[in-house]
């Protein structure tokens, strides 16, 4: 692979099957999706007015992993199958959640 590009991996087994939940955040790390290694992928997207944080290596931490930020931002992932976790500063937010 060329330095500087990007290798794209991508599940290639087809899904029937989908659950869609909304999961509340909280001011200390709340497991959003337990691992699974049936999970073909996942999106979630922040419901919320409030900045939070994902971790997919165990306890979420507040300025740490990725940002989904306020009104809309989103991670879509279809390798992971491990347990996702998530943080807010205030608690009680709304991250809504897609597993396939």
């Amino acid at each position: 692979m060329a330095k500087g590009a990007t290798k794209v991996v991508t599940n290639t087994t087809d899904t029937t099957t989908a659950t869609n939940a909304a999961v509340t955040v909280g001011s200390s790390s709340t497991t959003v999706l337990a691992a699974n290694t049936g999970r073909k992928g996942f999106s979630l997207v922040n419901d919320s007015d409030e900045t939070i944080y994902v971790s997919f290596s165990g306890t979420a931490v507040s300025g740490e992993g990725i940002r989904l930020n306020e009104k809309g931002g989103s991670v879509t992932d279809d390798v992971y199958q491990g347990v996702i976790t998530a943080i807010c500063a205030s608690g009680g937010k709304n991250l809504t959640v897609i597993e396939l």
